[in-house]
């Protein structure tokens, strides 16, 4: 079950449904449920819009997050119907205490050894050259970057590329962005890891080191805003060493190789990933 009990396109009432709500004036929309109860009630997971948003909302209530606890996310879906079938809830949801049992060193340590773990006949899985300027030994995290602006702030001015016909908005029940994708039962990185809560720890690491901001989430993608990117050579490389265990797909589909991705991400205020 998808649908709210409430007849679907009407204006929301979210603290009927969360325990709070906005001061800010909604459009039509809906209430979203897990997919994948089986019995009793499904839970609500989030509350999405009909129709694509305005950067200006979302801004709005970005601000109000804090005390509505609701974290405003662009959903985008090109292959499904909203409503219907979308991007949340595809999975039991994790419970958010699960993430903080991950510390970001172990993530990646965790995924690290898997990813380039020896086999007896063939050798290791990758190469010295897709890895360097690392070897076959996890690094371990970057180091914290400098601020270049307010991360509330850019987040909004960096809304308008993330929206288009095929986006919607959803509002989520979390203290931080990062949790949203272990709270909405997400499966977008099922083919790289088997449930969320490490990547939602490792999203939160990025919030306070890099003042990264989950924008967007879709099927299989995943878009931020970054507003403390590295500047240098030594600590971009660190950073995409990161990135490869967050998502290697985007690494070797793309550039190929650790320090080719780290030179694309020197600067950037925006980070994309995708699973195949």
């Amino acid at each position: 079950m998808l649908r709210d009990d409430r007849e679907a396109g009407a204006p929301a009432d979210l603290s009927a449904v969360f325990g709070t709500g906005v001061s800010v004036a909604l459009p039509p929309g809906e209430v979203l449920t897990e997919q994948t109860a089986v019995s009793g009630e499904p839970a609500p997971l989030c509350w999405i819009s009909d129709e694509p948003p305005s950067p200006q909302l979302v801004a709005a209530l970005r601000a109000e997050h804090r005390q509505s606890g609701l974290w405003p996310l662009l959903v985008c879906d090109t292959d499904e119907v909203y409503g219907e079938r979308c991007t949340v809830g595809v999975v039991p949801p994790e419970p958010l205490e699960h993430i903080d049992r991950w510390r970001v060193v172990d993530v990646m340590t965790r995924i690290w050894d898997g990813l380039v773990q020896a086999d007896d006949d063939l050798g290791p899985a990758y190469d010295l050259e897709v890895l360097a300027p690392f070897d076959h030994h996890c690094p371990g995290p970057a180091r914290p970057g400098n601020l270049l602006a307010d991360p509330d702030i850019l987040a909004n001015q960096q809304l308008p590329k993330f929206i288009n016909d095929d986006t919607r908005l959803a509002l989520v029940p979390v203290r931080r962005g990062a949790d949203v994708l272990t709270a909405l039962g997400w499966s977008g990185a099922a083919n790289h890891v088997s449930r969320t809560a490490g990547l939602s720890a490792m999203a939160r690491s990025w919030e306070e080191r890099f003042g990264a901001r989950l924008l967007r989430l879709g099927p299989d993608r995943l878009d931020l805003s970054v507003a403390a990117p590295p500047q240098d050579p030594d600590h971009a490389a660190a950073v995409a060493a990161e990135h490869w265990t967050f998502c290697p797909d985007r690494i070797l589909q793309e550039t190929g190789t650790i320090s080719a991705y780290a030179q694309e991400i020197r600067g950037r205020r925006t980070w994309s990933f995708w699973w195949e």
